[in-house]
C-alpha cells in the first residue's frame, strides 16, 4: 500500500521517476523449439508428441502442423544478425529433447546432427553478443518416451530418470558456453491444456473427446499425477547441475511457470477477496511453492483431501526445496475472480472459483487481444510480480514471456500488420508497470523477454495467431519483416542501458529511427535479411 500512495503522490506532483534500472537488466526476446525450427524429419531428429498430435485431424486450426515452422533450422544465422541488428542481448531458446536424443536417452542413441546445430547456434549467438537463455522442456516430449497408457510418459516416474539423463547430457555439453538454464516452460498449460482439457499434446482427458482421438485420461487425477512428476524431474535436473556443473560452469538454473492475475470480482467481498490468493496459489504455487517450501500450499492440501494431490516423501522434499537460483515466469492476461460453493472434483473445480472479466460493477478487465484467452491488463504484471515477491521471500525474478496477439492481425495484409501499434501500446503498458515493480516497489526484477522474437506454430492455433516483433511470411519461404513493435522494443532497450518511462520510444521517433537507420536495419521492402 505505501508504494501505491508513493506513486499517486508523485503522480500529483508531477514528479517523474528517474531511479535507474540495474545496469545488468536482461531485454530478450523469447522463442521455443517446436514453435520455430521445422526439420521435424531431417538430420535424425526423432519425433515428439506435438508431431503425433498434429497428425490428429481437428486438433490444430487449419490442420497446421510444425514441419516446416519458420525454417529457424535453415535461417538461424540470419535470424541471430537480425538479432545484433536490432541490438538484441537475450535470446530465449529451448532444445528440441527429441533433435538431441532422437529415442529420448542416451543409451538410446546422440543424434550428432541436432548437437552440431545446437552448437551452431550458441556459437554464432555468443559470437553476435547475444546471451543464450536455454529451456530444456517446452512441452515437447519425444514420442519414443510417449505412450498411450494410464502409466505412461509422464505419469510415470520413470520420466524423473529420464528427463535427468537428458538434462545431464545438456549440461556436460552446452553447460561451458550456456550460463542460464531454464528446467521446464509454463508446467501448468502442459499439465492441465494437454492432460486436463486434452487442448494441447498430449490430448488426454475424461471427455468423449479425448477418446475420439485416442488419448484417454482422468481430468481429475492425471494433471496432479503429472504436474508431481515434473516437479521431481525439475528437482533432479537441478540437483545434477549443482553436483556436478555449477560451480565450474558458473551458470543459474530455475523454472518459467505461468500465472494469471487476478483480481476479486467484488472487492467488498471478502469471500472474493480470498479467492484471489487461492487461485494464485492453485495456478503459480501448485508449481513453486513445493521448489521454495519443499510442499504444496496449504490452500490446496486443505481442499483437495481425497488422495487426488500427491505428497513428498522427506526425500522428495528435501531434493525439491530450494532447487532455483531466481523465480521466472511469463504474464500475459488478468481476470476478476469470484468465490464459488461449486463442489470439486478436477483442478478447474478444486478451488472454488470462477473468473470474469468483468466485475460486480460491469466493468471489463480490459481489451480482448485476437487470442481470446488474452485480456489487456499491464498492472496484473506488476500485482503477478509482487505477489511473487511476497510469497517467496523476496527471490530474483525474471519475466521469461510477455506479448500480445493483434486483434485481427491474420486478416490484415503484410503492410498493415507491419504497423502493430495495438502491440506497441501492450509493451508501453507492461513494461511500465515492470519497470515500477522495480524503481517503487523495490523487487528484484532482473530481465523481461518478449514474446516472440518472430510470428509462429501458436500451438492449437496453428499460424492463425501472430506474436511477433517479426512477421514471417508462412506463403513466401518464411520470409521475416520487421513489425513496428520490434524498432519500438529495439529502440527503447537499446537506446539507454538503464531506460526509463521518460524514455519511451514515440511513433514519431519509431519513424524517424527507421528513415536513419533504413539501410542498416531494413530492406527497401523491410525484408530482414542478412
Amino acid at each position: 500500500m505505501l508504494s501505491l500512495r508513493i506513486l499517486g503522490l508523485a503522480t500529483l506532483l508531477g514528479l517523474s521517476l528517474t531511479r535507474d534500472l540495474p545496469t545488468d537488466f536482461a531485454w530478450g526476446v523469447a522463442t521455443a523449439a517446436y514453435q520455430i525450427e521445422g526439420a521435424a524429419a531431417l538430420d535424425g531428429r526423432g519425433a515428439c508428441i506435438w508431431d503425433d498430435y498434429c497428425k490428429i485431424p481437428g486438433t490444430i486450426n487449419n490442420g497446421d502442423n510444425g514441419d516446416v515452422a519458420d525454417d529457424f533450422y535453415h535461417k538461424y544465422q540470419e535470424d541471430v544478425q537480425m538479432m545484433k541488428r536490432m541490438g538484441i542481448k537475450h535470446f530465449r531458446l529451448s532444445f528440441s529433447w527429441s533433435r538431441l536424443l532422437p529415442n529420448g536417452t542416451t543409451d538410446k542413441g546422440i543424434n550428432g546432427l541436432g548437437v552440431q546445430f545446437y552448437n551452431n547456434l550458441i556459437n554464432e549467438l555468443l559470437a553476435a553478443g547475444i546471451t543464450p537463455w536455454v529451456t530444456l522442456f517446452h512441452w515437447d516430449t519425444p514420442s519414443a518416451l510417449h505412450n498411450k497408457t494410464d502409466t505412461g510418459s509422464w505419469l510415470s516416474k520413470d520420466m524423473v530418470d529420464h528427463f535427468d539423463n537428458y538434462a545431464d547430457f545438456c549440461f556436460a555439453v552446452f553447460g561451458d558456453r550456456v550460463k542460464h538454464w531454464i528446467t521446464l516452460n509454463e508446467p501448468w498449460t502442459y499439465t492441465w491444456v494437454g492432460y486436463g482439457v486434452g487442448g494441447f499434446a498430449p490430448g488426454r482427458c475424461s471427455s468423449q473427446r479425448c477418446k475420439d482421438i485416442g488419448g484417454g485420461g482422468n481430468t481429475a487425477t492425471e494433471p496432479y499425477i503429472v504436474t508431481h512428476n515434473l516437479i521431481l524431474a525439475h528437482g533432479k535436473a537441478v540437483q545434477t547441475y549443482r553436483q556436478r556443473y555449477q560451480q565450474a560452469q558458473g551458470g543459474v538454473i530455475g523454472m518459467a511457470n505461468n500465472i494469471d492475475f487476478m483480481l476479486p470480482f467484488n472487492t467488498s467481498n471478502e469471500d472474493d477477496v480470498d479467492a484471489v490468493n487461492r487461485q494464485h496459489a492453485f495456478q503459480l504455487g501448485w508449481y513453486v511453492d513445493p521448489i521454495v517450501f519443499g510442499r504444496y500450499p496449504e490452500e490446496m492440501a486443505s481442499i483437495v483431501t481425497d488422495g487426488r494431490l500427491p505428497t513428498f516423501t522427506s526425500e522428495e522434499s528435501a531434493m525439491v526445496k530450494g532447487s532455483y537460483d531466481f523465480i521466472g515466469f511469463n504474464q500475459y492476461t488478468s481476470t476478476y475472480i469470484m468465490n464459488t460453493d461449486k463442489p470439486g472434483g478436477d483442478w478447474s473445480s478444486d478451488p472454488h472459483t470462477a473468473t470474469s472479466v468483468y466485475n460486480a460493477t460491469g466493468h471489463k478487465i480490459g481489451p480482448t487481444a485476437e487470442s481470446p484467452w488474452l485480456n489487456v491488463y499491464p498492472q496484473g504484471i506488476r500485482g503477478a510480480i509482487n505477489w511473487v515477491n511476497d510469497r517467496y521471500n523476496e527471490p530474483i525474478i525474471y519475466i521469461f514471456e510477455n506479448g500480445v496477439s493483434v486483434p485481427g492481425e491474420t486478416k490484415m495484409s503484410l503492410e498493415e500488420a507491419l504497423h502493430d501499434n495495438f502491440r506497441i501500446d501492450f509493451y508501453r503498458g507492461y513494461i511500465s508497470a515492470v519497470i515500477d515493480s522495480v524503481v517503487i516497489d523495490d523487487v528484484d526484477v532482473r530481465g523481461y523477454f518478449a514474446w516472440s522474437l518472430m510470428d509462429n506454430f501458436e500451438w492449437a492455433d496453428g499460424y492463425s495467431t501472430r506474436f511477433g516483433l517479426t512477421y514471417v511470411d508462412y506463403k513466401n519461404d518464411q520470409k521475416r519483416y520487421i513489425k513496428d513493435s520490434f524498432v519500438w522494443y529495439s529502440q527503447f532497450t537499446s537506446s539507454t542501458s538503464n531506460p526509463s518511462r521518460k524514455q519511451y520510444p514515440t511513433q514519431e521517433s519509431i519513424k524517424e529511427f527507421q528513415i536513419r537507420d533504413v539501410k542498416k536495419l531494413l530492406s527497401s521492402e523491410r525484408e530482414a535479411t542478412v
